[in-house]
């Protein structure tokens, strides 16, 4: 099954040019129908709640008939258009994102969470008005929470997007049904005006292994080959890499005599206390050397060779890595 009509080095250019793309008519004839099917079908008893969704909108996650062969289709091209890493991919989220009938005519733009380096929309209702507008060129520093609403809540009020972007350049996007819509939403403010009865697919993407909400369709074989490393004998010849769930690590300086607590937190886990030779394995990890390398590589380190596959073990059953 095919998602995009497009060819991605057609539009490749546009993309580096402008940092976004418009692409008319560029869903499948096919997957649109599939995508009207499921939101006239589905959509109420697919609905999505929980940390990190909200806004005037119905959310539901977008379940794909034949994953493997659709992410592929999704990372060879949306890797192509936007100059990403096409081996590390990792689909973040796929929402399909219909806005209530009292949605405002007008909204504060908003960023992506820090998971989504790409965004891309795909329009299956647009009711007359309503437009996608895009803030390429003002405050394009990155969003690195994975709540959007966070960022918001980081702001002096002279930051926030109703203030800053007071006069700011506004690339308007009127798209009909059928279109696709390619930007970096964790960097540039946007926002739907007019989204009152507007549907759309919502595609995520990342080439930083980052899938907070556990929506790319590997992410639970991944952790699953990765428990099962664990509990099958050694793991030194296992690649040690960061959990595509871990969210931060989290340092605290708390007030007692300047005392710090250091926790790694994966989404919707309890944080996890990390000892200081859990947080210099952490440091050393770079998803391309064996559990054996390192070891190899940590005489006359702050910690023991022999305790990093039972270290590595540890965070990996905690969900803080995955062993590839």
């Amino acid at each position: 099954m095919r998602v995009f009509s497009f060819d991605p080095e057609e539009v490749r250019a546009d993309y580096r040019a402008q940092c976004w793309v418009h692409v008319r008519n560029g869903i499948d004839a096919g997957f649109l129908e599939e995508l009207r099917s499921f939101v006239a079908s589905n959509l109420d008893a697919s609905v999505v709640k929980g940390r990190g969704i909200g806004g005037t909108k119905q959310q539901a996650v977008y379940p794909f008939s034949d994953a493997p062969a659709v992410t592929s289709h999704l990372f060879d091209t949306i890797a192509t258009v936007c100059d990403l890493k096409r081996e590390t991919m990792t689909l973040s989220e796929r929402h399909i994102k219909a806005y209530d009938a009292d949605t405002p005519a007008d909204v504060p733009a908003h960023k992506d969470r820090l998971s989504s380096q790409v965004s891309v929309g795909l329009s299956i209702e647009v009711p007359a008005g309503s437009s996608l507008v895009l803030y390429p060129a003002d405050d394009r520093a990155i969003n690195p929470f994975n709540v959007a609403e966070a960022l918001r809540q980081s702001l002096p009020p002279d930051r926030l997007p109703e203030v800053a972007l007071e006069g700011a350049r506004e690339a308007v996007i009127e798209d009909e049904p059928g279109d696709v819509m390619i930007f970096p939403g964790s960097t540039m403010w946007h926002k739907r005006r007019g989204a009152a009865g507007a549907v759309n697919l919502y595609l995520k993407f990342n080439d930083f292994n980052s899938d907070p909400l556990g929506e790319d369709p590997s992410t639970p074989e991944r952790r699953e080959r990765t428990l099962r490393s664990i509990e099958n004998g050694s793991i030194s010849e296992r690649t040690p890499t960061l959990a595509r769930r871990l969210d931060t690590i989290t340092h605290q300086h708390t007030r007692a005599d300047g005392l710090a607590v250091v926790t790694a937190d994966v989404w919707d886990q309890r944080p996890l206390g990390l000892t200081a030779t859990q947080l210099a394995l952490l440091g050393a990890i770079d998803g391309k050397r064996s559990v054996g390398q390192l070891a190899s590589e940590q005489n006359g380190s702050d910690f023991e060779p022999s305790r990093v596959e039972s270290e590595v073990r540890e965070l990996a059953g905690q969900g803080v890595l995955d062993l590839l």
